[in-house]
């Protein structure tokens, strides 16, 4: 006879459904750099490439003659004493002037091989930065944008130096960035150059403020505040004034235009004194909205073309609520929830392969102001006197 058309197969099959994976906690801190360091390993660390450096011997490589010249090995080494956590170094080429070296910091595509260069490599990163930074030329309004640009695609924060100039001029340099809207909404500013030992010179000598506010912020969750934490420096360029009282001090005039800087405080040595960026908003905010930003990225890839079906869209929305009803349980977050939103999810834009999830989420901010009430009553002198007599 002829082959039965509707015959499928004389036994049984198999067919096994899993649940979509976890996807995860939220990631730690990874840093990038922008920097020179004119006696690198020239065969490990190549010009433009991104190069993962994780500990003290791996950034030796940074300085092969103990001359410490560049930027990059103070930035790194200085770094990694605070917290150990994975560096990425981009190194440029030293220009003849310092005007050739803030545009290859800048960097950009290479028009004919095509190849990123300076701060555009950092996209290249294996593991994406959560924190990036290029000591010693950010005070510079071109570098800053430029880091401020790379900071929102890839969803990170940067760490941006104040010129060795008087308050006036750090105040100057922060009003120049903007407000809210303007683009730097991920950017902590720092003030003063740090002092530290060096032992090329036998002695010390100064470093970007930046390179120990990128230590303070790799130190912490991307959601916490790098403020008031200790930092290994024997110094700084200007003096500060910081009461933790006062309000007329200049150390809260910086903070007050989203600029942070380095304090002697009654825990001894100095502290980085600043809980928000640029633009006033609290700096672990921004951490908290892109670390969750980031795991949503990474997280969805494998559902992409998938079919819209009802199942699915569920299975989505309890995926993500997992998520952050882990973070809840995490103390991450105070709370959260998920769901379609009721009003963007219409036939035209479901047809068009478009729907909408929501997720909502509140936010732990840090402690900056404690308010102190202390009164003096006399109901508690009364209660004494009649137990008394």
């Amino acid at each position: 006879m002829p082959e039965i058309p509707n015959f499928e197969h004389n036994g049984i099959s198999i067919e096994t459904q899993r649940p979509p994976e976890p996807m995860g906690p939220l990631g730690d801190n990874v840093v990038g750099w922008v920097v020179t360091a004119p006696d690198r390993d020239a065969d490990k660390i190549p010009l433009n490439v991104p190069f993962r450096i994780a500990s003290q011997g791996d950034a030796q490589l940074l300085d092969t003659t103990g001359d410490e010249l560049g930027t990059g090995w103070h930035a790194v080494s200085e770094s990694l004493k605070k917290a150990t956590v994975p560096h990425y170094v981009v190194v440029v080429e030293e220009g003849a002037t310092d005007e050739e070296t803030q545009a290859n910091i800048i960097g950009g595509i290479d028009p004919e091989s095509g190849q990123p260069k300076g701060t555009a490599a950092l996209a290249g990163c294996r593991e994406v930065p959560t924190i990036i930074a290029a000591p010693g030329f950010s005070h510079e309004l071109p570098v800053a944008q430029e880091l401020a640009t790379m900071a929102r695609r890839l969803m990170c924060r940067v760490v941006l130096d104040c010129g060795d100039v008087p308050i006036d001029g750090a105040i100057d340099y922060s009003e120049s960035l903007g407000g809210e809207g303007t683009g730097f909404r991920r950017c902590y500013l720092a003030y003063q150059m740090a002092e530290i030992y060096s032992r090329a010179a036998q002695g010390n000598v100064f470093v970007a403020p930046s390179v120990h506010a990128v230590g303070a912020l790799s130190a912490v969750k991307p959601w916490e505040s790098p403020g008031n934490q200790g930092v290994l420096i024997q110094g700084v360029s200007r003096h500060v004034d910081y009461n933790i009282l006062d309000k007329s001090t200049n150390g809260d005039l910086l903070n007050r235009y989203g600029i942070s800087y380095y304090a002697r405080t009654s825990m001894g040595g100095f502290s980085l004194i600043g809980n928000r960026g640029v633009t006033g908003e609290f700096i672990s905010h921004v951490g908290l909205e892109d670390a969750i930003c980031r795991k949503l990225v990474s997280a969805s890839q494998k559902a992409m073309a998938k079919n819209l079906t009802k199942s699915f869209m569920e299975q989505e929305v309890r995926k993500v609520d997992a998520f952050v009803q882990d973070q809840v349980a995490a103390e991450i977050i105070p709370g959260g929830r998920v769901y379609l939103h009721p009003d963007l999810n219409t036939v035209e834009r479901y047809k068009n392969g478009s729907w909408y999830i929501v997720i909502e989420y509140g936010r732990y901010s840090p402690n900056e102001h404690m308010i102190f009430h202390v009164n003096a009553v006399d109901s508690i002198v009364e209660e004494f006197l009649e137990e008394v007599l």
